[in-house]
C-alpha cells in the first residue's frame, strides 16, 4: 500500500480585509464599463469619428480590467505552508548510517517548500453580479463591430462576370473576331459591359503554329489556335501579361511563374502549382468571340 502523504503545515495566513473603498471601486468600474460599452455601440452606429468610439471602447475595457483586478486582489488570503515529502528508501538507509544528521538537514531532504493553500474570501454576491453584468454588456457591445466587416461576399469569390453569350472586348470596348489577333500575339480582353473587372480579366492568345494539346479543353479553342485563359495568376493574383512565342509560354512578372499556353496553361516553372483556368470560348452568329460560360476552375490563388 502506498504511504499516505503527510498533511500541509501552515506557517502563516494573512486574510485581506474587504473595505468600503474596494467595493466602491468595483461598483464604479462596473458602471463605467456599461456606460463606455453602450456609448461605444451608439457612437459606432452613428458613424462617429474613430477617436470617439475608440476612446469609449478603451474606457470600457480599462474600467472592466480595473474592477476585476480590484475584485480579486482582496479575494484570496496569503498562505505560507510547507509540504513534507516522503523520503526515498535510499535516503532513509543513508540516514541510518549517519548519526550526526540534524533536524534542519532532515527537513531539507524531505523537500519542504512554500506553497499556497488557497481558499477564497467570502465576497458580497452584489459585487459578483455587478462585474458579471458589466462583462456581459461589454461582450455584447463588441457585436456592433460585425456589420463593419462588410457584406457577405456570397459567390463573388468563385464566379466572374463571364456568362454564356457575352462578347470578348478590348479595353476600349471593341468586340473581337479571330482575325483581329495576330499569330503569336496576345491581347487582354474583358467581358462586354464589365471592362476593368480585374477578377474577370482574360488573356487571349493566338498560338504560333503549334496545335493545342490536352489538358487543354479543345472544344473551347477557336479555329484550333485561339485560346483564352484567366489573366489572374494562380500563385499570388498578379496579372499574367507576358508571352514567349517560340514555346507558347505565358509569364507572370511578379514571381516568374510560367505556364504552357498550348497545354492547358499548366505551370512549368515558378512557385505556382495550379494551371490558369481556361475560358470556354466560341463564336456568335456575327463571327465575334464570345464566352460559352464562366470559368470551370477557381480563378486566382487557391483559398478555402
Amino acid at each position: 500500500m502506498a504511504e499516505q502523504e503527510p498533511p500541509l503545515q501552515v506557517l502563516s495566513r494573512r486574510v485581506p480585509e474587504t473595505t468600503d473603498t474596494d467595493e466602491a471601486i468595483v461598483v464604479t468600474a462596473a458602471v463605467v464599463t456599461v456606460i463606455g460599452a453602450v456609448g461605444f455601440v451608439i457612437a459606432l452606429l452613428l458613424s462617429s469619428p474613430l477617436w470617439v468610439y475608440g476612446s469609449l471602447l478603451a474606457m470600457a475595457l480599462f474600467a472592466l480590467a480595473t474592477g476585476i483586478r480590484r475584485y480579486f486582489a482582496a479575494g484570496f488570503p496569503d498562505v505560507e505552508a510547507i509540504e513534507p515529502r516522503a523520503q526515498p528508501v535510499g535516503a532513509r538507509q543513508d540516514q541510518d548510517n549517519h548519526d550526526g544528521h540534524d533536524d534542519h538537514e532532515d527537513g531539507a531532504t524531505a523537500g519542504a517548500g512554500a506553497i499556497a493553500e488557497v481558499h477564497s474570501v467570502g465576497r458580497r454576491p452584489f459585487l459578483t453580479r455587478m462585474l458579471l453584468g458589466a462583462g456581459g454588456v461589454f461582450a455584447v457591445s463588441l457585436l456592433a463591430l460585425v456589420p463593419s466587416l462588410g457584406p457577405s461576399p456570397g459567390d463573388a469569390l468563385v464566379t466572374t462576370r463571364w456568362t454564356r453569350g457575352r462578347r470578348l472586348v478590348t479595353s476600349g470596348g471593341m468586340p473581337l473576331r479571330p482575325d483581329d489577333i495576330v499569330t503569336g500575339g496576345i491581347n487582354t480582353v474583358w467581358p462586354e459591359g464589365a471592362i476593368g473587372d480585374e477578377y474577370s480579366a482574360v488573356i487571349l492568345v493566338r498560338l504560333p503554329g503549334e496545335a493545342p494539346q490536352p489538358p487543354t479543353r479543345l472544344e473551347w479553342v477557336v479555329n484550333d489556335e485561339l485560346i483564352a485563359y484567366s489573366k489572374v495568376c494562380t500563385h499570388a493574383g498578379c496579372p499574367v501579361g507576358l508571352f514567349r512565342e517560340r514555346d507558347a509560354a505565358l509569364f507572370c512578372p511578379c514571381h516568374q511563374s510560367t505556364f504552357d499556353a498550348a497545354r492547358g496553361a499548366i505551370p512549368t516553372f515558378g512557385p505556382t502549382a495550379r494551371a490558369l483556368p481556361q475560358l470556354p470560348m466560341g463564336l456568335d452568329d456575327e463571327g465575334y468571340l464570345i464566352a460559352l460560360g464562366d470559368f470551370q476552375a477557381q480563378v486566382g490563388p487557391a483559398f478555402g
